[in-house]
């Protein structure tokens, strides 16, 4: 686990960026890339398997339900991939440009 701290002020300003329609993309992009770069053994751990990555994003999914774990969603990919990945990797998105 990181020792790092989490800004919950910028988690709270990136979940009000996200518009509401936007989140199951969101969470699709995240729990992916979650999975895409999880090692092997926490894998095997999650799902019984070094590559079970369909049962793995089953397990995020299911956990991760929407809306109810949006800030979970968001806390714990800037916990897992770093507040300026997890930025980057949102703003790849071009979310704003659903807002209209």
């Amino acid at each position: 686990m990181t020792s790092e701290l989490i800004d919950l002020d910028l988690v709270d300003k990136t979940i009000a960026l996200i518009p509401e329609q936007a989140w199951p993309q969101v969470q699709q992009v995240i729990v992916t890339t979650l999975v895409d770069n999880m090692p092997g053994s926490v894998l095997e751990t999650l799902t019984g398997s070094y590559d079970n990555f369909d049962r793995a994003e089953e397990i995020l999914y299911d956990y991760y339900q929407l809306p109810k774990k949006q800030e979970d969603l968001i806390v714990d990919a800037f916990k897992i991939m770093g507040p300026v990945n997890c930025l980057e990797l949102l703003h790849s998105l071009n979310l704003s440009n659903s807002q209209q």
